[in-house]
C-alpha cells in the first residue's frame, strides 16, 4: 500500500514573507525615522542658534536706542540752553565784538553784554569834536562799565557833591540855618544849576568861610570813594588857584547809590537823605542831553555840567520799558561844537536805552 506525499504548508510560507516584508518595511522605515530625527534635531540647533542671533542683535537694538535718546536730550538741552542765550541776548541787545578799551568793573558781576554795549557806544562818539568818557550801569544786574573813565572838568555835575555834603551835615546846618533856607537853595542849585546857590550852601557849610566849605565837600567825597572828583574853586570864579574836577565813575556811583538806597537795594547805604536828593533830580528843568530822545514814559533823574567847550549830563533811567533801569554818564571837554556834543549825548543815551529796554 503506498502513503500518500504530504503537502508543503504554501499558505505558511506565504504568511512568513509578508511578516518578512513587514520586518524589512518597519526597519526601514524606522531608519526613515532615525534619519528624520537626526535631521529635526539639527534643524532644532540651527532654529536655536537663530533665536540666540536674534536675542544678541535685539540687546545691541536696546543699546543703541538707549545712546540715541541720551543723545537726542543732550541735543535737546544743547538746544535749549542756546534759546535761553538767545533770549538774554534780545533782552539785553545784540551784540558785537568787544572793544580792548571799555573796561566792566571788577566789583560787579561780569556782563559781556554790557562790554559789547560799550564797543557799539565808542563806535558813535565823535573822533573830531572834543575828549569823551561814558558810564553805564545795569541797575537790574548791578553791573557797571566805562569808556576812557579819567578826571574831567566838572563844571555843574560839582554840584552833585556839594548836595551831597549839604546833606551829610544837614542836621548840624539847620541848627544854624533853618530847613527851609537849606532847601530854598538846594533846589535851584540843582534843578535849574544855579551857581550863586551853589556857591552859598559851599559858604555855610564851611561856617561862613568858603575855602573851609570846599574842604568839606574834598571831606565828603575821599570819604565816599570818590577819588577823582575834587573842589578847586567856587562856581564861575577863577580856576588860577584850582578847578573842579570829577569822573564819569564817580557821578555814576554817586547816582547808583542813590537809586539803590531808594530800591531798597544798596548793601552798605553811605548817603544821607538818599530820598531827597533823588527828588530833586527828578525835578530836573534842563533836558535837552540824556532825556531829550527817550520813548514817551519814560523818566530821567539827571544833572548837567557846562562851560564853553564843555557839555556833561549824568542821569537814572527809570520807569523803563522791560525794567531795566540804568545810570547813564557823559563827560566831554575841548569840544569845537557843544552842540553837535549835546546831540550826541542824547543820541547816544537814546540807543543805550534801547538797547536794555527794547
Amino acid at each position: 500500500m503506498n502513503t500518500p506525499k504530504q503537502q508543503k504548508p504554501f499558505f505558511l510560507y506565504i504568511i512568513i514573507s509578508i511578516l518578512a516584508v513587514a520586518v524589512i518595511g518597519l526597519g526601514g522605515l524606522a531608519l526613515y525615522s532615525l534619519n528624520g530625527l537626526a535631521s529635526l534635531q539639527s534643524k532644532v540647533t540651527e532654529l536655536q542658534d537663530t533665536v540666540q542671533e536674534m536675542a544678541e542683535t535685539s540687546a545691541n537694538l536696546v543699546a543703541q536706542s538707549d545712546e540715541l535718546k541720551q543723545l537726542q536730550e543732550q541735543n535737546q538741552q544743547s538746544s535749549s540752553d542756546t534759546v535761553s542765550a538767545e533770549s538774554a541776548s534780545q533782552e539785553e541787545g545784540t551784540l558785537s565784538p568787544s572793544h580792548s578799551s571799555e573796561t566792566v568793573s571788577s566789583e560787579t558781576t561780569t556782563d559781556e553784554s554790557l562790554n559789547n554795549l560799550l564797543s557799539q557806544v565808542r563806535t558813535l562818539l565823535p573822533q573830531d569834536n572834543g575828549n569823551w568818557s561814558v558810564y553805564v550801569c545795569n541797575l537790574m544786574k548791578g553791573t557797571e562799565g566805562t569808556i576812557d573813565n579819567q578826571p574831567m572838568q566838572a563844571a555843574s555835575l560839582i554840584k552833585l557833591f556839594i548836595m551831597g555834603a549839604v546833606y551829610e551835615n544837614y542836621d548840624q546846618l539847620c541848627e544854624t540855618y533853618d530847613a527851609d533856607t537849606l532847601n530854598s537853595y538846594l533846589n535851584p542849585m540843582i534843578t535849574v544849576s544855579d551857581n550863586d546857590a551853589a556857591n552859598t550852601l559851599v559858604n555855610m557849610l564851611g561856617g561862613g568861610d568858603d575855602s573851609a566849605g570846599m574842604d568839606v565837600v574834598n571831606a565828603f567825597c575821599q570819604a565816599h570813594g570818590y577819588t577823582s572828583t575834587s573842589m578847586g574853586r567856587l562856581l564861575l570864579h577863577s580856576n588860577e588857584n584850582g578847578d573842579n574836577y570829577t569822573s564819569v565813575n564817580d557821578c555814576g556811583h554817586f547816582l547808583k547809590e542813590i537809586y539803590q538806597i531808594n530800591a531798597g537795594t544798596a548793601e552798605n547805604p553811605t548817603l544821607s537823605h538818599a530820598d531827597a536828593m533823588y527828588s530833586l533830580l527828578k525835578m530836573q528843568e534842563r533836558r535837552n542831553k540824556i532825556p531829550a530822545d527817550m520813548p514817551e514814559g519814560v523818566s530821567v533823574a539827571n544833572k548837567t555840567g557846562e562851560l564853553d567847550n564843555v557839555e556833561n549830563d549824568v542821569g537814572i533811567i527809570y520807569n523803563t520799558a522791560k525794567g531795566i533801569d540804568l545810570v547813564v554818564c557823559f563827560m566831554s571837554q575841548n569840544l569845537s561844537s557843544t552842540g553837535n556834543a549835546q546831540e550826541t549825548i542824547a543820541q547816544d543815551s537814546r540807543m543805550i536805552y534801547g538797547y536794555y529796554n527794547e
